[in-house]
């Protein structure tokens, strides 16, 4: 998606908690996913589409070791699977195809409106219990992994894709790579490179405060 080059400054954004980066990438998210320009939207997708990939590759498989977390784990999964769907069509839309016409545009991003805001408070507790259990070594080290993957991550939804087993790790790679290639054929190039200085940013809530 983009080449990630601050990560060996010591002290900088790969030091950051992973809920942090991932408060950061929801601001980003909503920043341009419901944009009036096609070309911005699709950065919009691009951001929510990585985070959910790799929310999936490296956060999700930890709790799935945990037998008392499974129950919010399956809703997380679920949620997720909604929301690459819904992705997927507005995706469709802004791209023409036709087999998303019957749909209204509006509707299909309201419903996405809905669906992120159940989504982004039950993956806030998943991941709160994730770092509630880890030592801070652990905890950097799954924050670090979470960074380093979005320079990798799919820039479109996949909703078919495995979200568990190892067969992520694959569709992950695949995703990414063939996103890429389809973004420069269809004008769409760069739209998830900006994303490393987007995580170099502070939270919103930090800026409006003058933490930044």
């Amino acid at each position: 998606m983009f080449p990630l080059t601050v990560e060996e400054e010591p002290g900088t954004v790969t030091h950051r908690p992973l809920a942090t980066f991932i408060e950061i990438t929801r601001d980003a998210v909503h920043e341009v996913l419901h944009d009036a320009d096609a070309h911005v939207r699709y950065k919009g997708i691009a951001r929510l589409s990585g985070h959910l990939a790799v929310m999936c590759r490296t956060v999700y498989p930890y709790p799935a070791r945990e037998p008392g977390i499974g129950v919010e784990l399956r809703k997380c999964l679920s949620l997720v699977c909604e929301v690459q769907w819904t992705t997927r069509a507005l995706e469709c839309h802004l791209s023409g195809c036709t087999s998303a016409a019957g749909r209204p545009v509006l509707a299909v991003s309201a419903a996405l409106g809905r669906q992120l805001d159940g989504y982004w408070p039950a993956e806030q507790a998943l991941v709160g219990w994730v770092e509630d259990q880890l030592g801070r070594a652990d905890r950097d080290r799954l924050a670090g992994a979470y960074w380093r993957a979005l320079g990798r991550a799919p820039t479109r939804p996949h909703p078919r894709s495995p979200r568990t087993g190892r067969l992520r790790h694959v569709a992950f790679w695949w995703h990414g790579h063939w996103d890429r290639l389809l973004d420069g054929v269809d004008s769409r190039a760069g739209v998830g490179r900006d994303f490393a200085l987007v995580l170099a940013q502070p939270p919103a809530a930090d800026d409006a405060l003058g933490l930044g």
